[in-house]
């Protein structure tokens, strides 16, 4: 920092207020979970109605899961590869796709995003 006579007045880092923090990062790993449920429901539903399961609901499932675990236990690689994961299914619905699904991925893009910058500094604890 420095050592002159207003060296103490500057903070070592801003006063972030950890509740926000650790609520960022849940929203990012729920934006993450929930694709992760509803591909795993689609799977279960494709098998009970026609004997056979879409090729990549499981794999789908696996990923988001796993990137929303990981995510959750703030690991920067899987925050990026959950955003990345969004972006390809976002790509895939904006021409054909319903709103809803756009609406979402959107939002879920937005959330990952937004806790991006949490994985970059230490976690800070309440005081």
């Amino acid at each position: 920092m420095g050592t002159g006579r207003y060296a103490n007045l500057i903070p070592p880092a801003p006063p972030y207020d950890a509740g926000v923090d650790r609520l960022r990062v849940a929203l990012a790993s729920l934006a993450l979970l929930l694709p992760s449920v509803v591909f795993a429901i689609n799977a279960y539903i494709s098998y009970r109605e026609r004997g056979l399961i879409e090729p990549y609901d499981i794999p789908a499932a696996i990923a988001f899961f796993a990137a929303a675990v990981f995510t959750w236990r703030r690991s920067l690689r899987a925050l990026v590869g959950g955003g990345l994961l969004c972006g390809i299914y976002l790509a895939s619905v904006v021409g054909p796709g319903p709103l809803v699904f756009i609406a979402y991925w959107v939002i879920a893009l937005v959330a990952i995003v937004q806790a991006l910058p949490l994985f970059r500094r230490p976690v800070v604890t309440a005081t």
